[in-house]
């Protein structure tokens, strides 16, 4: 696990900026009438291929190894979150893209604890 400023920081700005992007663009895609859990899926879905193409555009400024887990989650569970949030009565874009970035940065904290956790005592 990386702890250098630099890496830290790429990694916030990874999972944060492809969170709020899987966020918005499932919102987007979702017609409001539609079933939450279809929503949920299809948006999960798109958030996977969003996560997946901009870890492979970030990797090469954090590493591949580093920023592929984090960056995947996040894509996927802030498509989750944005296709339900799509059928929600009141909702809006900016809504979309302020809760992806949140869900990027908590998928990112928890890769960062699980990481920890499974490492352990060395020696």
């Amino acid at each position: 696990m990386e702890k250098r400023l630099y890496f830290v920081v790429g990694d916030m700005l990874a999972c944060g900026s492809l969170g709020a992007a899987a966020g918005w663009l499932a919102f987007a895609a979702m017609p409001q009438n539609w079933w939450f859990p279809v929503t949920m899926v299809l948006g999960m879905f798109l958030g996977m291929v969003v996560g997946s193409l901009g870890g492979f555009l970030f990797s090469p400024f954090f590493g591949a190894m580093e920023i592929a887990l984090p960056t995947a989650l996040a894509g996927m569970m802030a498509g989750m979150a944005g296709g339900m949030q799509a059928v929600m009565p009141e909702m809006e874009a900016g809504e979309a893209l302020r809760m992806g970035a949140g869900v990027g940065i908590l998928c990112l904290v928890f890769t960062y604890l699980l990481q920890s956790r499974l490492n352990g005592e060395v020696g």
